[in-house]
């Protein structure tokens, strides 16, 4: 058994881990769920959805109901948890670069992804390869776009270089756990802590749930799509009691640190057509509740007010397992609940779904926006609404140039306050400008 050094926050009922020596290292296991809308769990009261396991892991952990990510895309999300870093810092903003009309398949989704990888091995500092670089075990499954697993700087991992979602490691989950109890075992055999990355191509489409999932849905007068989907997000929660079971089993239940999020949101019955989920700047794209779980480090506690960010994960992955980070990180530390009282937001970048210049983001920008206390304000980059169709594939605008909602009474952005609040939109502009103001495309 791992000991463990640790300083109370008395006042919030946190347990704060102080830098660790090597052999006090928890074990980690970040969770990421693919195309997951924020209100679509039990823990957040859904009235369909069954999530009995992510329940209890919201139950016995830090639940933070406020989460965001920064861009309602899996290739730029994913890239943030790589390193800690803004899309338009780590230059990943869409999933494809983006191919003329005139030109298809030039550069665009199954074509030369060469300047994708050369991108993102480009950061100077990725999270697995810090980890590996320490001494822990280091095991990718589920979703990585573009390199392979060793490439990044996992010991162990699924998914070669040449794929576009994560090739062979789009299997687990769906087909079960077992590289991960493979692995697990491995490095417990080797009395190393371990890091699992688990980014399960769920509950993304294809919908394909298993039968007995799907008739829990049936006959509700649902529309088929949201039963679909619902049976989906189901299954995703059965491998997460599943991946607690391996944990139990192999006695690394206690000294592992699990952290749970989804890298964008979901729309249940329209899906992918939806303009207003995935791919957009509005709630049901970007927000996610974050689940911590570290068994008598962190007390458990339901947060319904601080917002809290996709950038937070690596700063607090790297807090609890020692290792030095750069000091420009953007992220806060979710451990340390005075950086996040300082907060005053959390910033959001939509872009095309394809990237039209790999070394300007700019011009792929859709649009920017924050999220400050109760309020929720959206800005239209320039030209924006002008793009020719087609142009990037994929692309999901916001309805006016500048938007405001009251996000806490209206959460699914219904009523657009911008016209009756112009100092507030000054002040919020304001603040969104001083945190990132893009050139001119």
């Amino acid at each position: 058994m791992q000991r463990w050094c640790v300083a109370v926050f008395a006042s919030v009922g946190l347990a704060a881990l102080a830098t660790p020596a090597a052999d006090l290292r928890p074990n980690v296991v970040l969770i990421i769920s693919d195309d997951h809308g924020w209100p679509d769990y039990g823990f957040m009261g859904h009235p369909h959805v069954r999530t009995p396991n992510l329940d209890r892991l919201a139950a016995s952990g830090l639940t933070f109901t406020r989460g965001y990510v920064t861009t309602a895309l899996c290739s730029p999300s994913l890239a943030t948890l790589l390193t800690g870093l803004y899309p338009h810092q780590h230059g990943i903003t869409g999933n494809d670069l983006y191919a003329p009309p005139d030109r298809p398949g030039a550069s665009g989704a199954r074509g030369n992804r060469q300047p994708l990888i050369e991108r993102l091995l480009a950061n100077p500092f990725l999270l697995p390869r810090a980890l590996s670089a320490a001494g822990y075990r280091t095991l990718q499954t589920g979703k990585l776009w573009n390199v392979g697993y060793d490439e990044v700087g996992f010991t162990d991992g699924m998914t070669q270089r040449g794929g576009r979602h994560g090739g062979e490691g789009l299997s687990i989950g769906r087909e079960g756990l077992e590289p991960i109890q493979r692995f697990i075992e491995s490095a417990r055999a080797e009395k190393r802590p371990f890091f699992v990355w688990y980014a399960p191509f769920l509950p993304h489409t294809p919908h394909n749930p298993p039968d007995r999932l799907l008739q829990r849905y049936t006959g509700r007068g649902l529309p088929p799509a949201a039963e679909k989907y619902y049976a989906m997000v189901e299954w995703l929660d059965e491998t997460c009691g599943e991946l607690d079971a391996i944990l139990t089993t192999n006695g690394v239940f206690e000294n592992t640190l699990v952290i749970y999020l989804a890298d964008n949101g979901w729309a249940a019955e329209r899906g992918d057509d939806s303009l207003v989920a995935k791919r957009s700047p509005y709630d049901l794209g970007v927000r996610t509740p974050v689940l911590v779980r570290w068994p008598g480090r962190v007390t458990p506690r339901r947060d319904e007010d601080t917002l809290v960010s996709i950038l937070d994960i690596v700063p607090t992955i790297a807090r609890a397992c020692g290792l030095e980070t750069p000091a420009d990180l953007p992220g806060l530390n979710l451990l340390d609940p005075t950086a996040l009282a300082r907060r005053s937001a959390v910033y959001l970048e939509n872009y095309g779904h394809d990237i039209v210049d790999i070394a300007r983001p700019e011009r792929s920008l859709l649009s920017r926006g924050l999220v400050s206390g109760d309020w929720k304000l959206l800005v239209a980059a320039p030209g924006a609404h002008a793009v020719p169709v087609g142009f990037p594939r994929g692309k999901i605008t916001q309805r006016e140039p500048v938007e405001l909602y009251r996000i806490r009474t209206d959460p699914h952005e219904t009523e657009n306050l911008a016209a009756r609040e112009p100092e507030r939109v000054r002040e919020l502009r304001a603040l969104l400008d001083a945190w990132w103001t893009p050139p001119a495309p």
